[in-house]
């Protein structure tokens, strides 16, 4: 159920099984003969706790796992986990920072310390996860003899890892400077939690009022790349996606320019 998961996943499985064991307990149930109309009430409880439709989702699709699990253990003999169960959730476009906005969270991450500020560039230049640059070690960054830099990301998310460019010159300068700055070690080479980064991108959103989270660093990249005419395909790799599916979800706001794809009905003047 576990094989090939980070520990960030693994620990977010854990929540979602300890909320669904206190259910068991309040409800005094049992796994064994549970049915998915029992699950009806796991469902009510839960929205009743506050817990979003997204979340209840993600609980769902753990649980289906978890009783897959049981059976091949035989503790169980059916799951009673149906996709009936998950709630619909509407979609939601993810916009890309503006040029403008850019700007602005460019202005705020350069007072930050110079580890902070250098992590937050490089996730922008690259795509890169928030855990996965906070995971980083000095030796994962490597600075080939044309000048182009490399970021090696190991035991990532859905077994995306991969060697991905630092794509944006700017990115590429203040990371390449700072590594100088630091020595080798097997340490985080940003010496910074996920959560600290986090905590700035939500001190941004509340300074500028923009709607942002590292997560949009994400999107922001793959669209702009978008834009200069970069394949999917390598957009996908570089976020470290399985499907094209998803990477699409990503550039959905690109501002793709179609003008040149327009004839001109005049030849000349009339």
């Amino acid at each position: 159920m576990l094989e090939g998961k980070t520990l960030n996943t693994v620990t977010t499985y854990g929540f979602h099984l300890n909320a669904f064991n206190r259910w068991l307990k309040f409800e005094k149930q049992t796994l064994d003969g549970m049915k998915a109309m029992d699950l009806l009430g796991f469902k009510e409880w839960m929205l009743k706790k506050g817990k979003s439709e997204r979340t209840f989702n993600a609980v769902i699709s753990c649980l289906r796992g978890y009783f897959d699990f049981l059976i091949l253990h035989e503790v169980v003999k059916t799951n009673p986990v149906s996709n009936l169960l998950r709630i619909k959730v509407k979609s939601y476009k993810q916009e890309r920072l503006t040029d403008e906005q850019i700007h602005e969270f460019y202005t705020y991450i350069d007072q930050l310390k110079p580890n902070i500020r250098t992590a937050f560039y490089l996730m922008i230049g690259s795509g890169a996860r928030v855990g996965e640059v906070a995971h980083l070690t000095k030796e994962d960054i490597t600075i080939e003899k044309e000048g182009r830099i490399f970021v090696d990301i190991q035991d990532a998310k859905w077994g995306s890892d991969r060697k991905i460019p630092i794509v944006f010159e700017k990115s590429a300068l203040i990371v390449h400077d700072y590594l100088q700055s630091v020595d080798t070690s097997s340490l985080p080479v940003f010496r910074v939690s996920k959560r600290t980064l986090q905590t700035h991108a939500t001190t941004f959103m509340q300074k500028t009022n923009i709607p942002f989270s590292c997560h949009v660093l994400r999107h922001t990249f793959a669209t702009l790349l978008l834009e200069k005419s970069v394949p999917i395909e390598k957009i996908q790799y570089l976020l470290g996606h399985k499907t094209p599916s998803a990477t699409a979800h990503y550039t959905q706001s690109a501002h793709i320019n179609v003008l040149d794809l327009a004839p001109s009905i005049w030849q000349g003047e009339r």
